[in-house]
């Protein structure tokens, strides 16, 4: 009996039935369950960081450009630190590493918490904030990943990675509308002191995951196991393209987020619940895009998918940036989400069933430094913004990443074959 029968026997005959399916085939295993549980803890603590940091930044300043500068912080920390931490991924228990990751900016929740509550609060203190959780990120993303892989193996990897998605695109949903609501009636402070709970619980479920023994390390110096994670991704044609593909999506649609409080407030006057609302549209819209990912397994060409669904994402966001109508945006955002996850899902299955298991930490950290350049994205974004208003920069940064996507996409045969 393999692992696969064994811990699905005495589990009800829904949960057997579900795992039978192909989108569910990874919640058989109780390991998966576990990290998927710490995965939910933890992305419902990063989309209420996200919604409390971006509209404590706005009240404080009533700037896109301080927007824009402190995602460019939070990412730029990332992108310093992702090529180290790809190493340690590799070295390490990456258990524990996924879990410490998460401690740290559950902890720095909670001070920028007690800052709000006693009126102490000044931008400086969010600068570090966005610094210090820019690293906890660039160590737990590519620890989580592998995680995933480790725990499933490739023959389920679809399947998680889709869940995954579906799992961080419900957390979507609820944190920001529970993050507007907590905003509006308990205060900023209250939403911090949430996301720091989520983060706790997130610790505890990551730690109760039994330790992966069969995970051989890689014994390398930092150094040169950076050098080799970049010459192996650059060597290999298809590695390189599904890394730039998803650099343009992070660099030039994906900033488009941290203009969503101006967006709310003065395009759409929809005010704090409004701005929770909007960002649980491409949420709303990922969660069927995620199960159909996970899905996918001889399906065809989920290299052509992924670059298709890239178009469509791309494209709805620069439509976004032409509605003036609340409901018509939120519609246009729930399509973006279909398309985003669709393209997400795929472009991390596609990388991590095509990288050596040697590379699997490095590889992914190398992949998720994509994440760490989205604040240049972001910086030229608010500034841009500051010029030509809001909604004209979010439309030429799309338009830009739509025309390069489908050259790093859908021009490429060996993309198309995947």
């Amino acid at each position: 009996m393999d692992e696969v029968e064994e811990e699905t026997v005495g589990r009800p005959a829904l949960a057997r039935r579900l795992a039978r399916a192909p989108a569910f085939s990874s919640l058989a295993l109780g390991q998966f369950r576990f990290l998927l549980a710490g995965t939910s803890a933890s992305q419902l603590g990063g989309w209420m960081e996200e919604v409390a940091r971006g509209w404590l930044v706005f009240q404080l300043t009533d700037s896109a450009f301080q927007l824009g500068l402190v995602a460019f912080l939070r990412g730029i920390s990332t992108l310093v630190f992702s090529p180290a931490a790809g190493v340690v991924v590799d070295r390490l228990d990456r258990r524990r590493i996924a879990a410490f990751s998460q401690a740290v900016p559950g902890t720095v929740a909670l001070l920028v918490g007690i800052l709000v509550s006693g009126g102490w609060v000044q931008m400086w203190h969010l600068y570090i904030m966005a610094v210090v959780v820019g690293a906890s990120v660039a160590v737990n993303v590519p620890a989580r990943q592998v995680l995933v892989y480790d725990v499933v193996g490739s023959e389920h990897l679809p399947s998680a990675i889709g869940l995954n998605s579906v799992i961080g695109n419900v957390s979507r949903i609820v944190a920001p509308s529970l993050g507007g609501i907590i905003i509006r009636v308990a205060g900023t402070a209250v939403a911090f002191y949430g996301q720091a709970g989520f983060y706790g619980l997130a610790v505890a479920a990551t730690l109760m995951l039994r330790p992966l023994t069969h995970v051989e390390p890689v014994r390398v110096p930092v150094l040169s196991g950076i050098r080799e994670g970049f010459d192996y991704i650059r060597r290999d044609e298809r590695l390189s393209r599904l890394v730039t593909m998803n650099v343009i999506a992070n660099v030039l649609i994906y900033p488009y987020v941290t203009m969503m409080p101006v967006f709310a407030k003065d395009i759409l006057h929809g005010g704090s619940a409004g701005y929770g609302l909007l960002l649980t549209g491409v949420g709303v819209g990922a969660i069927p895009g995620g199960l159909t990912a996970a899905s996918m397994q001889g399906w065809g060409s989920r290299g052509k998918t992924m670059a298709l669904t890239a178009l469509l994402y791309m494209g709805m966001v620069l439509a976004f940036s032409f509605s003036r109508l609340f409901v018509l945006s939120f519609a246009i955002l729930v399509v973006a989400g279909i398309g985003w996850s669709l393209f997400v899902t795929l472009n991390q299955t596609l990388l991590q069933l095509n990288l050596d298991d040697a590379f699997q930490g490095r590889g992914m950290a190398l992949y998720s430094m994509a994440g760490g350049l989205t604040p240049f994205g972001s910086l030229g974004l608010g500034a841009a913004s500051q010029q030509f208003g809001v909604p004209h920069s979010v439309a030429v940064f799309a338009a830009t990443g739509l025309m390069l996507a489908a050259l790093a996409g859908i021009a490429s045969r060996k993309i198309r074959r995947l």
